[in-house]
């Protein structure tokens, strides 16, 4: 009954829009701007109400089951390995204020983080948690201390230790996590968030120490770095399944089911898109001239 209600809660949005898209055609007013394509907005509120929809089927009592990630697998075994090397965890999410465009990016990083402190206070490993993000330092402390406050290790936290908020410039930021690394001889070096130039410094670093080595970004021009030299790598959205695993939530996976409806929308738009410019009689047809309605006055 609930998915029934959402299912036409979400209907009546769409006949929203396309009712008041067409008044707005016989009108000749121009309701939506030239600079972005119609058919982008109207991808953006299919992905909204599918996640919605399946997050309130999670809500109902529904499994969406996850594929299984290596990478975010791993991460136990690198905080085992470093505890038996006696060495400490080092993980960074990034730099840059957390309003930007990269904010889904910082906040599956502390996703990972989190997942990452519970292991610690469970093994008993020390946590090294460096970030260039101001707007984060509070949430990232409060992350580490319920770690290990969690596993019964409140000894263990110390917020000047785990926690080092370092500076939100880039390469001043990289220079500080590259002598992190080195100067605490970390065992476990785990980078997950959005990543520039730094990306292979970090990597670098981490492997003249020996380091276990997970990395993951969405940023799809460092993924090539990440995948080169981290023994483990989180894939482009992989970081968001990898949020969403770490939290345990349900209606959070459920959102990554929203995603997927993206992936297929997207694919079947490809492949009527390479058909269009193969079949006879389509050249020069494109679906961007059906799909990105734009009408200006007079």
């Amino acid at each position: 009954m609930k998915t029934f209600r959402s299912v036409l809660i979400v209907s009546l949005i769409l006949l929203a829009i396309g009712v008041v898209s067409a008044v707005s055609w016989f009108l000749r007013v121009q309701l939506y701007t030239t600079r972005a394509p119609f058919s982008a907005f109207i991808m953006l509120v299919v992905l909204l109400a599918a996640g919605y929809i399946f997050m309130m089927e999670a809500r109902g009592g529904k499994l969406f089951p996850v594929r299984k990630i290596r990478a975010f697998d791993a991460i136990e075994e690198a905080v085992a390995r470093s505890v038996e090397m006696g060495r400490p965890v080092h993980m960074t999410f990034g730099f840059g204020t957390i309003s930007s465009a990269m904010a889904p990016q910082f906040i599956a990083g502390l996703g990972v983080l989190s997942h990452i402190a519970r292991l610690c206070g469970k093994y008993g490993a020390k946590l090294i948690t460096t970030l260039g993000v101001p707007e984060a330092i509070a949430t990232a402390e409060e992350i580490v201390r319920e770690g290990y406050y969690s596993a019964g290790r409140p000894e263990l936290y110390d917020t000047t230790y785990n926690v080092r908020y370092l500076t939100d410039q880039q390469f001043a930021y990289a220079s500080a996590v590259q002598a992190t690394i080195f100067r605490e001889n970390v065992g476990a070096n785990i980078v997950v968030g959005p990543f520039y130039a730094e990306s292979l410094i970090f990597m670098e670093a981490g492997n003249m120490v020996n380091a276990f080595q997970i990395a993951g970004t969405a940023r799809e021009t460092q993924i090539p770095f990440f995948v080169l030299v981290a023994d483990y790598s989180f894939i482009g959205e992989e970081i968001f399944a990898a949020g969403a695993l770490a939290s345990g939530d349900k209606e959070t996976l459920a959102s990554i089911r929203g995603q997927d409806v993206g992936k297929f929308l997207a694919i079947v738009l490809i492949i009527m898109g390479i058909l269009a410019l193969l079949l006879p009689g389509l050249k020069g047809f494109t679906f961007v001239d059906i799909l990105n309605w734009v009408w200006k006055v007079g």
